[in-house]
């Protein structure tokens, strides 16, 4: 049998709920809540030294020995003080309270009853984590926190069914603060926005307005005074305030009641019926209806995208509080019996539901609506593995990236000249660099030989067959396993990429071939370096900067290039910036070589 206790600890009530039914999954009648066992306490700890921590009854009105207010500080660094001078942790304090009500359910429930928490939305994840290590300590580790919006949902589709698509306003009337928050249901279930937290409208509030009611009432037929200060009368207020809080909650379903005022020279009977209880609260409730509205402006939804509205919390089982927000509204509102007990039915639910579908170590997460933001103690995830280096480059490219590359070159290029640098580019197709020089002011040049492409091969004829020639009739070069070209013996490959003889083969078998040599056979050789002297930086209107000398070479020269492959480059003689053989006429013609227009 498959037992869930749902808990929930409020600032002024607790309660613990038991769910041990056969079946979790199936519809409930919630017509009545008493079909489950349930458990209800202040949520004061009475803490006296002779005795086990338990929480006060709800019609105990002592406060010796008894600590209160740690609902609201868990994570609180500023520890709670009893009237002995003992500090507390509000989170322990939280702790111990749940213990508390599950001990009062064990013999109920079972020893493997799964526990689960339901807590304020507003929570943080650090509020979550330090509650979990806290219930850790007082001997309940395996509890589930969930947000009281999840547990609500859960407690609605048991007893409404399925959700389908729509939008479902949780409206959280409390003891002290009014929650509101906006629920989409269907296959997008989940929290919109961040919700709301007023601490302006709850039953505390109604609480003052009724007892300043009953004094204003009973003062008006009769003289008497007081001393405010006096321990005795501050007592008797203290007193009279909770008789009236009793009334009001009364008057939640039934139409009259009776209190007794009992202050120091004062003794009498009152009679209270709902419709002054209704006069006095009602500017309040419409005030929060208006704080509905600001909820969903502030989100971008409006009333019209509304489904339904659901009522939690002890304050909202007054009969006003639904009807003002049906008829300004104008939407249905949903509630139980017991508003009070919503999040701890349904925490008590998904305990349930956990406890029937554990499997192996791992009990499962709460239904699928919840996933998303229910909170349960788990290991955290073995780490992954580090992904790739960023620097590490792809087999290959396509052409798109190649396309970007050239126009970075561009840009670059722009960039290096306007700030006296000299560049000598060419290209052995429309997009792919076959070599690039560059130069800076201190003089040291760099020059980088990616070697023959494919491109370059179909460029000037030359095959991979062995047995091929060149349009120049000389023999074709070989293709490396990486991928370069290897010259055949007697013949070099130019800068250009174009197949030439080697003018020094006869003398020195091993001469520089197009700034290299020739490797031994079986070994892949480097690409080639080509060397260019430094140039004098090119300035805007100069019509022909100082040349350097160059070192004498037999083979073709750059000049050669403007009438070679594809027209990248045109006439690197008669211009000004170019590095050997020439240079470019103006920054735009060596733009228009890099694009290889003319």
């Amino acid at each position: 049998m498959s037992a869930g206790i749902g808990i929930r600890i409020g600032t002024v009530t607790s309660v613990a709920t038991l769910d041990a039914s056969h079946d979790p999954y199936a519809p409930r009648d919630f017509a009545t809540d008493e079909a489950m066992p349930t458990v209800e306490r202040r949520t004061a700890l009475d803490l006296r030294p002779d005795s086990s921590p338990d929480l006060a009854a709800l019609a105990d009105r002592q406060q010796r020995h008894l600590v209160t207010g740690f609902a609201d500080r868990v994570g609180d660094p500023v520890p709670l003080i009893d009237e002995e001078g003992n500090s507390y942790a509000a989170e322990d304090l939280f702790a111990t309270a749940t213990h508390v009500l599950v001990s009062e359910l064990s013999h109920a429930a079972g020893s493997d009853a799964t526990i689960v928490v339901a807590h304020p939305d507003r929570w943080t994840g650090y509020t979550s984590d330090v509650l979990r290590e806290a219930l850790d300590r007082v001997g309940l580790p395996d509890t589930t926190l969930v947000p009281e919006s999840f547990a609500a949902m859960r407690w609605l589709e048991g007893s409404r069914g399925q959700q389908g698509e729509g939008l479902t306003v949780i409206y959280d009337l409390g003891a002290t603060s009014l929650g509101i928050t906006l629920m989409r249901t269907g296959l997008d279930a989940g929290v919109i926005g961040t919700g709301v937290h007023s601490q302006d409208f709850g039953g505390s509030q109604f609480d003052h307005i009724v007892t300043q009611y009953v004094l204003d009432t009973v003062s008006s037929s009769r003289d008497f005074e007081f001393d405010a200060f006096d321990p005795d009368t501050v007592g008797a207020l203290v007193e009279l305030r909770a008789r009236c809080s009793e009334a009001k909650e009364r008057l939640s379903y039934e139409t009259a009641t009776t209190l007794t005022v009992d202050l120091p020279g004062l003794r009498s009977e009152t009679r209270l019926v709902r419709d002054e209880l209704e006069d006095l609260i009602r500017r309040p409730i419409l005030d929060s209806v208006e704080l509905i509205r600001e909820t969903l402006h502030t989100t971008g939804l409006d009333v019209g995208d509304v489904t339904q509205v659901l009522l939690t919390g002890g304050s909202s089982s007054i009969p006003l509080v639904a009807e003002l927000i049906s008829s300004e509204l104008r939407v249905p509102v949903v509630t139980g019996p017991h508003p009070g007990r919503i999040p701890a039915i349904g925490g008590a639910i998904i305990a349930a539901e956990i406890s029937a579908a554990v499997v192996a170590d791992a009990p499962p997460a709460p239904p699928a609506s919840m996933l998303a933001d229910a909170t349960r103690p788990a290991p955290r995830p073995a780490p992954t593995s580090a992904p790739a280096s960023a620097s590490a480059e792809p087999a290959g490219m396509s052409g798109r990236k190649k396309a970007g590359i050239v126009v970075a070159a561009v840009a670059a290029l722009v960039v290096i000249a306007g700030g006296g640098l000299s560049v000598g580019t060419a290209l052995t197709s429309d997009d792919k660099p076959a070599e690039t020089v560059s130069e800076n002011t201190a003089g040291t040049t760099s020059t980088t030989a990616p070697g023959t492409t494919a491109a370059v091969v179909a460029d000037t004829g030359q095959g991979m067959d062995s047995a091929a020639t060149t349009q120049n009739g000389l023999p074709a070069p070989t293709v490396a396993a990486d991928g370069t070209l290897v010259p055949a013996p007697g013949t070099i490959i130019a800068p250009d990429g174009t197949v030439v003889a080697d003018p020094n083969a006869a003398q020195n078998p091993a001469a520089p071939v197009a700034g290299g040599t020739v490797p031994p056979a079986g070994t892949a050789p480097t690409a080639p370096v080509v060397t260019v002297p430094d140039v004098t930086a090119p300035s805007v209107n100069v019509p022909s900067p100082q040349l350097p000398s160059r070192p004498t070479y037999n083979g073709p020269t750059l000049g050669d290039v403007g009438n070679g492959v594809g027209g990248a480059v045109s006439d690197l003689g008669n211009g000004v910036g170019g590095v050997v053989g020439g240079t470019v006429d103006g920054l735009g013609g060596v733009l228009g070589g890099l694009t290889g227009q003319n």
